[in-house]
């Protein structure tokens, strides 16, 4: 009783802090920003705040505010400046007048033309809140399902293994096109195509169970197929939301909104472990199958039905973009962008609309494919800190991906524990990353403000100190893990067990001040995004990987134990080796402009 209070206390602060983050992010540390801002006028990163993520804290939210409307005023006020000629004191009371005029003027109307988000845009934005929560649901419920389902049909480990990647394999093959895809059709169309796949997806997993029962690989496929179908229509979310975003929502606000939507995934992960072994408690000899097993039929049947019928509001209420405001930018620079969330790999077009000229599907394209060839790609290739932030992040989605599909399955085998207790002993490492997404972005803005003063930003002493704070957090979010989980390989008692996991999934969340943050530093917001996608689409792959190897390790071990105890130590060597290489190469020196 102690454990669940302790529980419902930390989601209850959780939920309380998505409330106020957007007030943190611009009011609390406004001040202390300016300075470090070069003159350029783009979005950046100054506070990393990792939000919510889907698979105990894996997808990380950057949260960044934009100076580019102070810059723009500073610009008005230089060219007013310039533009008034006095040639008498009596001049200077006109132009004084007029200067003052035009300033209220500039500024009422910077104020209301874009200050809050749209009313019209409030329930889609309810909608993408919706549908993330059902997506991390959806893809975190199978981690529950392979106990009853594995003992219906006898799976090796080495099975379940394959089952639960096929998710994560289907994401890291589609998220790149998909995001590509976005810059062309319509996103909301784009949306309902995903989540009518995946809904269906998920509803047609029993009957592909059913047909993969023998347990033989080559049967096998027709469930790692719609597992892999599944993750791939998931690979629409970020991207479209990216998109949406863009067209509805003020600079000043997406950081707010961003953080409503995808604070979905974080809730959904503990929906699923909450809220599953209900499920399959009531399903159980409803759902088709053998009355003594758990009803992860009947499970899958609601959750692919209720994807199915968030598309109904959300056909009837989302549009792409809001019909009686045409966003332009001033200065604005085409290039690809995503969410920068440490799943995210897509790149979607950020377009300039310049003197209403629309634009063709073609035309699109065309920009597309001139923005990848004209990509720095050789310097990409020739710096160290690129592939620093890559083998750091691949370090990273070995051990996570590895808890999300495993931990489960670990309490049961190692503890004795059932469907239900396994799961309510997952979810404090899910709740341990959202406290340590939280503090880490706090911490670690707190810590470069400190640390860089007034340097200016492209000093060499500022990057110098830029990168010992990257490299502090990173060497906290791979080697903290890493501790835990060889601890965790003397397999303790049940309760200390749950601690351990709970400090590694809280302790690489300091990752978001690590190479989360590497990317903007490293290039302008002209090549962020495909810096991000490049460094990013491999710790997919490999995470994916990770599942399928911890498998076959166990299933090659005498005992279950000698298997947990072998698992544990291969995630932390990996997690070592991730550190040694983010330390041995990156610097935060800008490369790519």
């Amino acid at each position: 009783m102690l454990q669940l209070n302790l529980l419902f206390v930390l989601l209850i602060w959780y939920v309380g802090g998505i409330r106020s983050i957007s007030s943190f992010i611009f009011t609390n540390n406004y001040n202390t920003k300016i300075s470090s801002y070069s003159s350029s006028c783009y979005s950046r990163p100054s506070t990393i705040i990792p939000l919510l993520s889907n698979q105990f804290g894996h997808d990380r939210l950057v949260l960044s505010k934009s100076l580019c409307a102070i810059k723009q005023q500073d610009d008005v006020d230089t060219s007013l400046d310039k533009s008034i000629s006095i040639t008498s004191i009596s001049d200077i009371v006109d132009n004084d007048t007029l200067y003052s005029t035009k300033k209220e003027v500039i500024e009422e109307e910077s104020s209301s033309s874009s200050s809050s988000i749209p009313q019209e845009f409030l329930p889609i934005l309810f909608l993408c809140f919706l549908v993330t929560f059902l997506s991390a649901l959806d893809r975190v419920a199978l981690s529950i399902a392979i106990l009853p389902m594995s003992t219906e049909f006898g799976y090796t480990e080495t099975i379940k293994g394959q089952i639960s990647s096929a998710v994560s394999y289907g994401y890291g093959l589609a998220i790149l096109p998909i995001g590509l895809a976005v810059s062309v059709v319509s996103p909301r169309t784009l949306m309902a195509v995903g989540v009518s796949i995946w809904s269906v997806a998920t509803l047609c997993t029993p009957l592909m169970a059913e047909l993969s029962s023998s347990g033989i690989e080559k049967i096998l496929l027709p469930l790692l197929l719609i597992r892999g179908l599944m993750g791939g229509a998931e690979a629409v979310v970020l991207p479209t939301m990216q998109r949406i975003l863009s067209q509805w929502v003020p600079v000043e606000k997406k950081a707010t909104a961003l953080a409503i939507t995808i604070s979905g995934f974080q809730l959904g992960t503990v929906g699923a472990y909450l809220i599953s072994p209900i499920v399959l408690d009531f399903m159980s000899g409803l759902d088709g199958g053998v009355g003594n097993i758990p009803g992860w039929r009947g499970m899958f049947y609601i959750y692919g039905l209720a994807g199915l019928l968030w598309l109904l509001p959300w056909w009837l209420v989302a549009k792409d973009k809001e019909s009686s405001i045409n966003i332009e930018e001033e200065d604005c620079e085409e290039t690809l962008v995503n969410t920068l969330m440490e799943d995210d790999a897509s790149l979607v077009l950020n377009e300039c609309i310049v003197d209403d000229i629309p634009t063709t599907p073609q035309t699109k394209v065309q920009e597309i494919q001139a923005l990848l060839q004209s990509a720095p790609w050789k310097e990409f290739a020739k710096s160290p800190a690129t592939y620093g932030m890559m083998l750091a992040h691949a370090a990273k989605n070995f051990e996570l991906y590895n808890l999300l599909a495993w931990t489960p399955t670990f309490f049961t085998q190692q503890y004795g524990l059932n469907v239900k207790e396994s799961a309510i002993f997952s979810v404090l490492p899910s709740l341990c990353g959202m406290v340590g997404g939280l503090t880490a972005g706090t911490v670690g803005d707190y810590v470069l403000t400190k640390s860089i003063g007034d340097e200016k930003m492209d000093s060499e002493e500022a990057i110098r100190k830029r990168t010992q704070v990257r490299k502090l957090f990173q060497s906290i979010a791979l080697l903290g893990p890493a501790t835990s989980l060889y601890l965790l390989s003397s397999l303790p008692d049940a309760a200390t067990a749950q601690l351990l996991l709970g400090g590694a999934v809280g302790l690489q969340a300091f990752d978001a001040a690590g190479f989360g943050a590497a990317t903007q530093e490293k290039s302008g917001e002209r090549w962020a995004g495909l810096l991000y996608s490049l460094t990013s689409l491999p710790g997919v792959l490999v995470g994916s990987v990770s599942v399928s190897i911890t498998g076959k390790l166990l299933d090659a071990m005498e005992t279950n134990q000698a298997g947990w105890t072998a698992v544990y130590q291969l995630n932390a060597a990996v997690c070592v080796a991730g550190a040694l290489c983010f330390l041995l190469l990156y610097d935060s020196k800008k490369e790519f402009e």
